[in-house]
């Protein structure tokens, strides 16, 4: 053992010793290449659209700056070294690997974070040495002549999602060289540490300096399109069949990144984690400042609720997502999509035996009518209300602000706590008495209508016809004039014809091809990426076109076969 940690502490002193690259993310890198001084290499996080890519209003031709060297994500590195080495989990507590590291962060590295990539690695390691994945790693004696060497250059070739050079297999070499010497064992597993705690590991670097063939920017590699296309759409290493294209420098045209991309994204069960993630994002689910899952609720006011339900009322949310996606579904049917996942949590509030079901959930058909899209389900629903009504202002403010574009800004802190008396026999009527001060009506007005045309859902999303103020919940109540912008203002009765409106607005599609473009690319809105929000934006109002059309599209924009320095 003392002679594992000897090597392991030489496998990392030999990749990171004299380099500042971990601190900062600029000069030599450790694994031989070096940087080609891009000021855009001193950022870890893909986030940032560059000072130089303009305001995110209008369209300005040319090729946003990148991030030259991003670290990859807690969750592709789980996916990585599932794919690469067979380990899901470590440990005792049968955790996934990334519960050993730091949170995602953007900036350099930190001791912190270093020291547990460290740990991370040694813990990798020693399991697939001691365990059925050995194979995954070395296939051969690690005493036989050759072994270690074959294994550094195919391995390798794997882990850095290119081949090695002579420098590189040289220096992973040098760990079976050190005095005193350690088993063939223990140099093989200080060898597969050494490739987890490399930069080329855990970064995604792009250091090609070929210039494009239309003289802007620099040409990505094969290898780099390659990491690209896997990263985005797998949030993980090359298949065989990429990692071939690349070989054969196949990933140069827009045409040969399209055909790999479309095969891909045909491989739902690869591809079905990135759907669900960006959707969460689009939804607000990941943003802190929203109210998904904080809300508890009455359980006399409303007996179906039970706290323990929200993780299958949110894996709701997720598998609907991606059935949309999958069944050939497109922007509009995120909004008016019938389907739903039902368990024994959520049947009864949707109306159905809960008898008939188990924990798992299965796929079923809602009443078109009266639950079309995402903003009908159960978690949205009960996320957005209170603990004993529902709220209006909560599900307008989310619409009008996330649907529609419209930001009314901030409430003041004082009116989130003020109240009203009286005798009123709908939330509605409550709420139109609370907002009806001058100085709220400028934003309740867009806010509080699409509120009250959700109000046949109670508050955890049960459909109600009563309220429980005592109040009949009829068109008097869910008929309202809701503003869509840019002068769209209608008369909306229901949700279907709410939700019907809401994927026409121009704004809505913008939206939604701007955050496709944001989590993709890890960039900011920009005038440059404006370019290609536009181009989406149109494909949107296109019958049949599908949101897996758009994933696809993503990979067509010149920037993501070419990159640019910033300007210092």
């Amino acid at each position: 053992m003392r002679m594992l940690k000897h090597l392991s502490y030489i496998g990392t002193t030999i990749f990171l010793a004299a380099t500042p690259f971990f601190a900062g993310c600029t000069g030599s890198i450790a694994d031989g290449v070096e940087d080609d001084d891009d000021p855009s290499g001193g950022t870890s996080s893909g986030t940032g659209g560059g000072p130089d890519n303009g305001p995110p209003d209008r369209c300005i031709p040319g090729l946003p700056t990148t991030t030259q060297i991003p670290r990859i994500l807690n969750r592709q590195y789980d996916n990585t070294v599932r794919d690469l080495l067979g380990v899901t989990s470590v440990g005792t507590d049968s955790k996934p690997p990334s519960a050993l590291l730091v949170t995602d962060f953007d900036g350099p590295m930190t001791p912190d974070a270093w020291r547990f990539y460290q740990d991370a690695a040694a813990q990798i390691a020693k399991a697939v040495m001691a365990g059925p994945n050995k194979s995954k790693f070395i296939n051969c004696d690690p005493s036989a002549s050759g072994c270690l060497t074959q294994t550094i250059q195919t391995f390798g070739r794997k882990a850095f999602r290119r081949p090695l050079t002579a420098a590189e297999v040289t220096r992973f070499e040098k760990l079976g060289q050190t005095t005193p010497a350690g088993t063939p064992d223990e140099v093989a597993e200080a060898t597969l540490m050494g490739f987890l705690v490399s930069p080329s590991f855990l970064m995604l670097p792009e250091l090609t300096t070929t210039q494009a063939p239309s003289g802007e920017g620099i040409q990505l590699s094969g290898y780099e399109v390659a990491t690209r296309l896997s990263y985005l759409l797998w949030g993980s290493v090359p298949d065989d069949t990429l990692s071939a294209a690349a070989d054969n420098n196949e990933l140069q045209t827009k045409e040969q990144v399209l055909a790999q991309a479309q095969r891909m994204i045909a491989v739902r069960e690869k591809t079905g984690p990135l759907v669900t993630a960006f959707h969460r994002n689009w939804a607000q689910m990941e943003n802190g400042n929203a109210h998904w899952w904080k809300m508890d609720h009455d359980t006399e006011t409303y007996p179906l609720y039970s706290a323990a339900a929200k993780p299958s009322w949110q894996a709701e949310l997720d598998a609907f997502f991606e059935e949309v996606a999958f069944g050939g579904g497109s922007f509009k049917d995120l909004l008016l999509s019938n389907v739903a996942f039902v368990n024994k949590d959520n049947a009864a509030i949707y109306g159905l035996d809960p008898s008939m079901y188990g924990t798992d959930l299965t796929k079923v058909e809602l009443d078109a009518n009266e639950r079309p899209g995402f903003l009908t389900r159960v978690g949205f629903l009960s996320s957005y209300a209170g603990f004993n009504a529902t709220s209006p202002i909560l599900r307008g403010a989310f619409i009008a602000t996330y649907m529609l574009g419209v930001n009314p800004g901030a409430p003041d802190p004082a009116a989130t706590m003020a109240t009203v008396d009286g005798d009123f026999p709908t939330q509605r009527a409550y709420v139109e008495e609370l907002t009806k001060p001058n100085s709220c009506k400028g934003c309740h007005g867009i806010i509080n209508p699409p509120g009250f045309v959700m109000e046949g859902f109670d508050g955890i999303g049960k459909l109600q016809t009563t309220d429980p103020r005592g109040g009949a919940i009829d068109a008097s109540v869910t008929t309202n004039i809701v503003n869509f912008g840019d002068g769209n203002v209608q008369e909306i009765s229901s949700p279907l014809q709410l939700m019907e409106e809401i994927v026409q607005v121009q704004k809505a599609k913008q939206l939604y091809a701007q955050a496709w473009i944001s989590y993709a690319f890890g960039r900011d809105p920009n005038g440059k990426d404006k370019c290609v929000v536009d181009m989406l934006d149109t494909k949107l109002s296109q019958s049949g076109y599908s949101i897996l059309n758009l994933l696809a599209d993503l990979t067509q924009a010149d920037s993501f076969r070419v990159r640019v320095r910033e300007t210092p």
